[in-house]
């Protein structure tokens, strides 16, 4: 509910298949949560994301989570954040699915979501679109970089 409603930022969710959480952007981890189910990034061009592996899956405390990163750590697009084994997550009856919002919305006018279906790792997921100012750029390109759904 707190994601659906918008509450922590404009964002979509994701449906991971397999594999790493990697970073969409690169930038910095502001927050790794030690039990590997959220991060906190912000990209070169200042865009905070927020990641949240999973739905109520803190409490796991940390079980079928393996973190890469830690907070002040530097991230490339594509760069795993999290091992994760989805199968034992879904088999402790978690849902995978896994938001990506931009917490620092107050500062653009919003997304444009680049739509739905199946995401392979490099395919923009969303652009954030800046507020007008006088130097013209209005976006910037948020990658979903995941494959088949995975942020």
């Amino acid at each position: 509910q707190t994601f659906a409603s918008g509450m922590l930022g404009p964002g979509m969710a994701i449906a991971p298949a397999e594999g790493p959480v990697v970073s969409p952007v690169d930038g910095e981890v502001l927050v790794a949560f030690p039990t590997g189910h959220a991060y906190g990034l912000r990209s070169a061009s200042g865009v905070e994301l927020l990641i949240h592996v999973g739905m109520d899956t803190v409490q796991l405390e940390g079980k079928h989570f393996s973190p890469k990163v830690k907070a002040g750590d530097k991230v490339l697009r594509g760069m795993p954040l999290v091992d994760v084994d989805w199968a034992a997550v879904g088999a402790a009856g978690y849902q995978t699915v896994t938001p990506i919002v931009v917490s620092n919305a107050q500062g653009y006018e919003g997304i444009e979501e680049h739509g739905a279906g199946t995401i392979h790792r490099g395919d923009a997921l969303f652009d954030v679109v800046r507020k007008a100012d006088d130097s013209g750029a209005d976006k910037t390109d948020a990658q979903a970089d995941a494959a088949q759904a995975k942020a």
